[in-house]
């Protein structure tokens, strides 16, 4: 008896050997790491320097970049891609910690919108002091400007066609 029977068409395992033949799985598996890993260290920055995580940094970058009257729950659910519940859940910790402040939409009363607290943009400043730091040491000095422009115009295009896609 064969110990390993005959298949119709062995595939390569992900993160096999396959990866290095195909170069759209090696990307892919270069970038999932990559992005995972700098999640990681910056989400242990935040947490050690100002007791966030790297979640809650998206949220108060989105709402600070709004501006006033700030931004509708609707639409900061669709920039940090999360549910409209765990936005909410998010929100409300953030109300508890004072770091936001939820009102309701002048324009659609059943709308709310999201502002930062004077203790929030204190705790997002300091939060985007580390993070453009981190780009920096993390990222940048690993490749040109070159190289940055380029993974920036594949991922721009590569999230695009996958927003659109059905």
């Amino acid at each position: 008896m064969d110990a390993n029977p005959p298949t119709r068409s062995r595939q390569p395992r992900l993160g096999s050997q396959g990866d290095a033949r195909d170069p759209s799985r090696r990307a892919w598996r270069a970038s999932m790491e990559a992005i995972l890993t700098l999640i990681a260290r910056f989400d242990e920055d935040f947490r050690a320097e100002v007791g966030i995580d790297v979640r809650t940094y998206d949220v108060l970058l989105h709402v600070f970049n709004a501006g006033e009257p700030g931004i509708r729950m609707t639409d900061l659910a669709r920039e940090v891609v999360i549910t409209k519940t765990g936005l909410t859940s998010l929100i409300d910790r953030l109300e508890a910690r004072a770091l936001v402040r939820r009102r309701p939409d002048q324009s659609d009363r059943r709308a709310f919108r999201v502002t930062l607290t004077a203790d929030g943009e204190r705790v997002f400043r300091a939060a985007a002091r580390i993070h453009v730091a981190g780009i920096h040491d993390r990222l940048g000095q690993h490749m040109s400007d070159e190289e940055a422009r380029v993974v920036a115009d594949v991922f721009e295009r590569v999230k695009s066609a996958n927003l659109t896609a059905g």
